[in-house]
């Protein structure tokens, strides 16, 4: 018989379990004080401190990250930073694309303007013309030379609105940190050309129609009638017509992202953009603003060393055909230079956007980290054109179907990412 309880022994565990097991319910670890939690356990060898075998990427806010962006609801800070590094972990497909399409729509537009000029610098350099001053006979000139340029503005407008959706593809790899080359985004996007450039030119037409509809109906008022009453109709239609043009571009400004990542058709993209868009007008206006004007003054620095030199010709009549030539060259170099490094950003923000209105209002980011665990586990990727789609998970919108599988033209596996080499 003893006086009171020995020292503490801990129970030996029955055969088959580990040898260091915890404490027994609602009994505090040795170090923890009463009334205090303990602390974490020290942190693994090889792994910093708070390490979570599912979310191996490190992001301060929980979120996955294990390419540009992290898989959660973006904040703006997130969509540019990850635009920026979609660009420099793919500078081959993101500039190299860029490069060739705005290039391409340069020289045509620049094509199409040159020959309309020339009639016109005929009329300014006559003398006749000069000293007669008839300016019934510059009308068609420079008449032809103004639709010779929107007709170029349009050309570039469908050639952005085409670019944005061939770099989408590039955006959707390198979401999980994959790389790609030009020919794979090429053989991914090229059964989609079609319906972007259907995409792009309902679009443009969509917007002129908006915009010259208001003018004839100002032009038939002033012809008919005057007084302050024209005025005011004038200033509500133009206002009206901004309006519905800022209206219509936003909601429609995830149909190219829509178009290439769900291999949907033209009317199904835009009712797509308007149903991601819905609910979230203001915010995506404003990113879209914001990133116009980045990219407009950005684009005006890159291309102010082309105007400046433009404009040291000579203004003399002998030498003005030479010289409205040479500046249009200069402008046509500058607006491809300019091009080449702002198009990859813009299409990139757009991309983003249109995966954070999908985060938002579908949850697709409960998606792409499931992606993310298994893809950290070993698994097969799924096909980025699969995960994309909207019938991939649950939750598919009526009228989707089930997206093809391996092996089908343009879903080639994707080479294997960092977590897999």
């Amino acid at each position: 018989m003893t006086d009171g309880p020995g020292p503490y022994e801990p129970p030996v565990p029955p055969p088959g379990w580990a040898a260091q097991q915890p404490p027994p319910y609602g009994t505090p670890a040795h170090w923890a004080a009463p009334g205090q939690q303990p602390p974490p356990p020290p942190a693994p060898p090889g792994q910093y401190y708070g390490y979570n075998p599912y979310n191996p990427y490190g992001n301060p806010y929980g979120g996955m990250k294990p390419g540009i962006i992290p898989l959660r609801p973006l904040q703006l800070g997130d969509m540019y930073n990850g635009a920026v590094q979609a660009i420099r972990s793919n500078p081959r497909a993101t500039l190299g694309l860029a490069a060739a399409v705005v290039t391409i729509s340069e020289l045509v537009a620049l094509a199409i303007q040159l020959p309309l000029l020339q009639p016109l610098l005929g009329r300014l350099t006559d003398p006749s013309f000069i000293q007669q001053g008839n300016a019934e006979d510059l009308i068609a000139p420079l008449f032809g030379f103004l639709g010779g340029t929107l007709l170029g503005a349009v050309l570039s407008v469908i050639a952005t609105v085409v670019l944005t959706g061939m770099l989408t593809s590039v955006v959707g790899r390198a979401v999980f940190g994959e790389s790609i080359t030009i020919g794979e985004a090429w053989r991914q996007t090229r059964s989609r050309v079609l319906p972007l450039l259907g995409l792009g030119l309902l679009q443009t037409l969509m917007m002129l129609a908006v915009i010259l509809i208001p003018v004839v109906l100002i032009a038939v008022l002033a012809a008919s009638t005057s007084g302050p009453a024209v005025v005011l109709v004038g200033f509500l239609l133009t206002v009206g017509a901004a309006i519905t043009a800022i209206f219509l571009y936003v909601k429609m400004s995830l149909a190219g992202p829509a178009v290439v990542l769900e291999r949907i058709g033209v009317f199904a993209a835009i009712g797509r953009s308007f149903r991601l868009v819905s609910g979230d007008f203001f915010r995506v206006f404003g990113i879209l603003l914001l990133t116009a004007v980045i990219v407009f003054f950005i684009s005006l620095a890159v291309s102010a060393p082309f105007s400046v030199f433009s404009s040291f010709g000579s203004t003399t009549p002998d030498s003005l055909d030479g010289g409205f030539v040479m500046s249009m060259v200069l402008g046509t170099l500058g607006a491809i230079i300019a091009g080449t490094i702002t198009s990859p950003f813009s299409a990139a923000v757009n991309a983003l956007l249109y995966a954070d209105r999908r985060m938002r209002a579908e949850a697709f980011d409960l998606v792409l980290q499931t992606e993310a665990v298994e893809r950290q586990r070993g698994g097969q990727p799924t096909g980025p054109l699969d995960l994309w789609h909207p019938a991939y998970g649950s939750g598919a919108p009526r009228g989707y179907q089930q997206p093809p599988q391996y092996g089908s033209p343009g879903y080639e596996p994707p080479p294997p990412g960092p977590w897999q080499q």
